[in-house]
């Protein structure tokens, strides 16, 4: 038995002509709505998918996501190069977390979320703690190092374009 409970992604990012029906294929799949309780988005074209975008991005939802993910949609992302950010909210035994994937990141970056706020990320106060010692201690830069991998650089999500 899952735990199944509320998520959304925003895509972004430039996607060819040629590889839209492919993406097409993996939304109609996956049966996001484009707001809250609404029925499934299943675009029939480019046009369509254009014309749904909020904000220049893509922005799906699910009410009922299996852990709050969306594990073949964003794989079709990945593979198509295209940006995206995933908010799943918490539920009675998992935190909220924020994913988010550009192209030339390995893997997603995951981490700990606000279930009040989708773009809020949480780091460790061990972390911290460990952090501000090195400060203390004069080891400025690996208390920097440090900081940087709690805070890593993300880009911002580019709007979503066929080209």
């Amino acid at each position: 038995m899952s735990s199944r409970f509320c998520a959304s992604i925003r895509i972004g990012g430039q996607i060819k002509r040629s590889n839209v029906e492919p993406l097409l294929k993996e939304l109609r799949a996956a049966a996001l709505s484009l707001e809250w309780g609404d029925a499934p988005f299943m675009p029939k074209d480019a046009n369509e998918l254009i014309e749904a975008r909020q904000d220049k991005h893509l922005r799906l939802c699910d009410e009922q996501a299996d852990y709050g993910e969306f594990p073949e949609l964003e794989a079709a992302c990945r593979k198509l190069g295209l940006s995206y950010s995933r908010h799943g909210e918490a539920s009675f035994d998992c935190d909220a977390e924020l994913a988010d994937w550009r192209p030339g990141m390995k893997e997603p970056l995951v981490r700990p979320g606000s279930n009040i706020n989708s773009r809020d990320t949480y780091v460790p106060m061990e972390a911290v703690r460990k952090a501000v010692a090195l400060l203390e201690a004069g080891q400025a830069a690996k208390a920097l190092g440090a900081l940087r991998k709690l805070c890593p650089d993300i880009p911002e999500l580019p709007p979503l374009e066929i080209v």
